[in-house]
């Protein structure tokens, strides 16, 4: 049998990492996670037969909710299997990062160094599904495309990737909006620089054209169910999250890192070029460097358009690595073992600060923990009252089944198991009515009860997002008619009317309140509050 060679090898490592690495936050148990109550409650609606926009309402696009459902159809409406889904997104995601480097020309001794720095920096922080990641995954994926066409010639597939690549560009813009916007943008500018180059058109005029078609296929059926209130392009009652003064306080006063590599990049490509500035029209050196400055100005309007979670944007750490990997890969020896594993090395210790404080730090500071008692020291001098900090040694996997596998506060627990135990649940029929205003969507798997449909109905309740002065009156209206059987609404005090407020007020004055416990989150200040309607002395 033949040995492999050493280029065969390293693509066998690279395919490991990139199918195996996903794999591993399924080895742990992890608590609920904020915001994760919008990614199962989209999945699950679309998994029952709903329809985006004519069941319910939502302000930005739909793809995202199209796999976690049909995730939850094979595997069940789990929380876990958000876990499931994020595992074949970042299996995906991996994939699409070494292909475009690949098709950058990248030796795959450098190519595993930078799928390294995109692993530890992007694809094990997001092993949760959100939107804001999901949309980057199919921004790569259309730009992968649009890189195909910079180098094909042949006719039928250069027609081929440039619909591919507007496909994604599409699909890209009806998951979010900002960075929808930034993959048609830097897609569209490739391939039209590619038809510059080439002195032929048809690829810039199959990817517009195309673009056209499939936004029309994504928009054009849903336009007859009020798409056109709830899809956020800056219209009221919405408003534009773009300010000047927000883009200039953020870049100067914060993002080192975009800033740093800013200056890396042009200073590599004056270095390239070296006074002859027609090389910058060199495909060579233009398409990689176009690539770091662009993604580094969709990063720095990203991280304010949007600014949850605050790492969002951080995939442009690898991004910038892969770029310069590509100009010092042929003068240091990726392929050698020895300097590829130091060079890994290095990145690990790169990013060690995210797995040193989450994994190991708690472990280890009680064996060099020997303050004595009154000492001043670096940890004590400032008393601990960040709540965000508040630990989770009472966070248990409950007796739930959508939560198996997932903790969550004993009395978060607790307070799912006294829903469930109430004369309202217990007497209901298929008819109960249910107002849920709090992280616990799952609740309408576990009770269960049919979620309320109409092109009024929002698919969360963030005031001034996702729920507008229209819905507080719409909502208090049913409130006041006593309309629902039970009513959750959750408190978020250090949040903005995360939950309307306005609603609660109404809920105030037309239910009686039962009970409340603690919600699923951090800071633990969170409490879940529970009413009936006043008629129901018997709960």
């Amino acid at each position: 049998m033949k040995l492999l060679n050493q280029n065969d090898r390293l693509k066998i490592i690279e395919w490991v990492i990139i199918v195996a690495t996903p794999f591993i936050p399924l080895l742990f148990s992890f608590p609920y996670r904020i915001n994760l109550f919008l990614a199962w409650e989209g999945a699950f609606r679309i998994s029952m037969g709903e329809i985006p926009y004519r069941d319910f309402g939502t302000p930005v696009g739909y793809v995202f909710w199209i796999l976690p459902a049909i995730f939850f159809k094979i595997f069940g409406p789990y929380v876990i299997t958000l876990l499931k889904v994020q595992v074949f997104i970042n299996i995906i995601s991996n994939f699409l990062f070494t292909r475009i480097f690949k098709q950058l020309k990248l030796d795959v001794g450098a190519r595993i160094v930078a799928l390294i720095v995109f692993v530890l920096s992007y694809t094990l922080f997001n092993f949760w599904p959100w939107y804001n990641h999901f949309v980057f995954v199919l921004e790569m994926a259309s730009l992968l495309f649009a890189l195909k066409v910079v180098a094909e010639t042949e006719r039928k597939k250069l027609i081929l990737y440039s619909f591919l690549s507007a496909a994604f560009a599409g699909l890209t813009f009806m998951t979010k909006q900002d960075t929808g916007g930034f993959a048609l943008l830097f897609s569209g500018a490739i391939i039209l620089f590619a038809s510059l180059k080439k002195k032929q058109f048809l690829s810039i005029l199959t990817f517009a054209g195309s673009y056209l078609f499939v936004m029309a296929l994504l928009i054009v059926p849903f336009l007859g169910y009020d798409f056109q209130y709830w899809f956020n392009y800056g219209q009221p009652p919405h408003f534009s999250r773009l300010t000047i003064f927000d883009l200039i306080d953020e870049f100067l006063g914060a993002s080192k890192w975009i800033k740093f590599y800013l200056v890396l990049i042009i200073g590599i490509l004056f270095y390239r070029i070296n006074n002859n500035w027609k090389a910058v029209f060199d495909t060579q050196i233009f398409i990689p460097f176009f690539i770091g400055l662009f993604i580094l100005f969709q990063a720095s309007i990203i991280q304010v358009t949007s600014y949850t979670p605050l790492d969002g944007n951080i995939y442009f750490h690898s991004i910038i690595a892969g770029i310069v990997l590509l100009q010092i890969d042929k003068k240091i020896l990726f392929r050698r073992n020895w300097s590829l594993f130091i060079i890994i090395c290095l990145v690990g210790l790169w990013w060690s600060n995210v797995f040193w404080v989450r994994n190991i730090r708690s472990k280890v500071k009680p064996f060099f923990d020997k303050t004595e008692e009154n000492v001043v020291s670096k940890n004590t001098y400032v008393l601990e009252n960040d709540t965000s900090k508040m630990k989770r040694s009472n966070w248990l996997i409950p007796d739930i089944k959508s939560f198996k596998g997932i903790k969550i506060p004993e009395e978060t627990e607790t307070g799912i198991h006294k829903i469930l135990a109430m004369p309202v649940i217990k007497h209901s029929n298929d008819n109960l009515k249910v107002l849920n205003m709090s992280e616990l969507t799952q609740l309408a798997y576990e009770i269960p009860y049919k979620t309320e449909k109409g092109t009024q109905h929002p698919l969360w309740y963030h005031h001034g997002v996702a729920f507008f002065d229209r819905e507080v009156e719409y909502f208090c209206k049913k409130i006041g008619n006593e309309e629902y059987d039970l009513i959750l609404f959750q408190d978020i005090p250090d949040l903005n009317n995360f939950y309307p407020y306005d609603v609660r007020d109404c809920i105030i004055r037309n239910y009686e309140y039962k009970f409340k416990f603690l919600a699923p989150r951090i800071p633990e200040e969170s409490y879940i509050e529970v009413y009936v309607k006043k008629t129901n002395q018997n709960e």
